[in-house]
């Protein structure tokens, strides 16, 4: 068997593609037996004809079809035959030093059933930047568990094949919040989620607190995974941590269903001093949250991401399940290939290659996790 597969995740990243896959390349080179599968979803940039110059498989996933991280990984899990499979996304580099302490932990540890690590997060105008290796001493001697893999950085972590077997891999239907629905499986099979205190990835990503962003995020159904993991756990066992760890979808839903009932029967009551309380209520909590965010805009921001985080969990809660397996996908194969470690080591050297987009460019980035 192959001993490590690596899956990376793109759609219009040019900017980083050359230099996430020489980052991995350069991480495995070391090792003996090594896939690396890049599954694009549809990039309309130059993303593929840069990936295509270096010795890796190449998956694209066809336009006019749902797309989704979740989606990129389900299908490169499918193409993967290591022991270990390595997940990246398409914004962010591989740290070098993480892979080595990596599957070192998951070799020692034979109930850890994946392994991640920091993030280090930059603006994409550090993207070209030469990366300085991280200085890290006195390292704890056993690394901490987690609920799931890489907070904030995408779903960069490496997990053990034979426990992906068992417990399934991402859900490709989930619109979102597919690292923390595969954690949650992970551990309650009686595995172990570890994170190193190294980092795992350095990630960029510029998008900003703005109405924009939220409404991209909602128009791409990123804020629909917490109420499809809910309906999928539907009289279950995880129904409940499920909602405990990720609790904010159904606390936004709680406090809007809360005010909007008040409001309505205000109104319907005629009695303005239930309206006069329902707005000074109202007032008051814009007010804190401002004062907390030092900013009007970010204060009614975070408002709205409540409201549409709650019609979000509602209608994520409302669609049918599917079972994973029954997923079809329509993709193209641009390239195949079989990592050799001369192949590997004598990967030419494009990362001056593409500019980092510019802020307003941005796509709206996973919501939190």
């Amino acid at each position: 068997m192959t001993e490590l597969s690596v899956v990376l995740i793109t759609k219009n990243q040019a900017w980083n593609a050359s230099r996430l896959i020489e980052s991995v390349l350069e991480a495995i080179s070391p090792l003996s037996s090594t896939q690396v599968t890049l599954v694009d979803s549809a990039s309309t940039d130059e993303t593929v004809e840069l990936a295509r110059r270096y010795p890796i498989s190449i998956l694209r996933l066809r336009e006019g079809q749902p797309l989704s991280p979740a989606i990129g990984r389900y299908v490169g899990y499918q193409h993967a035959k290591g022991e270990y499979i390595l997940f990246l996304d398409g914004d962010a580099r591989l740290v070098p030093g993480w892979l080595p302490r990596a599957l070192r932990t998951l070799q020692e540890n034979p109930r850890a059933g994946a392994v991640t690590g920091g993030v280090i997060n930059l603006p994409t105008s550090a993207v070209a930047e030469e990366p300085i290796p991280p200085l890290f001493k006195n390292l704890p001697e056993t690394p901490r568990e987690v609920l799931w893999g890489s907070y904030g950085g995408g779903g960069a972590a490496l997990y053990r094949r034979s426990v992906l077997e068992q417990v399934g891999t991402f859900n490709p239907y989930l619109c979102s919040d597919e690292e923390p629905e595969l954690g949650l499986r992970i551990r309650q099979a009686g595995y172990r989620f570890l994170e190193l205190d190294y980092p795992i990835v350095r990630h960029y990503n510029d998008a900003p607190v703005a109405f924009s962003t939220l409404l991209s995020r909602r128009r791409r159904n990123f804020l629909l995974g917490i109420g499809q993991g809910a309906r999928y756990y539907l009289g279950s066992k995880l129904l409940w941590p499920w909602l405990k760890e990720r609790w904010w979808g159904p606390a936004a839903t709680l406090c809007s269903v809360a005010a909007l009932g008040t409001l309505l029967a205000s109104l319907v009551a005629r009695d303005s001093i239930w309206l006069k309380i329902w707005s000074l209520w109202l007032f008051l909590t814009l007010a804190g949250i401002t004062f907390r965010k030092r900013s009007l805009v970010r204060g009614l921001v975070a408002i709205s991401t409540w409201l549409l985080m709650a019609e979000g969990f509602v209608r994520g809660l409302l669609m049918s399940p599917l079972a994973p397996e029954s997923f079809q996908t329509n993709l193209d194969v641009i390239q195949e290939h079989a990592n050799t470690i001369e192949e590997v080591r004598a990967a030419p050297s494009l990362s001056n290659v593409g500019t980092p987009p510019k802020r307003n460019s941005l796509p709206a980035p996973a919501p939190s996790r």
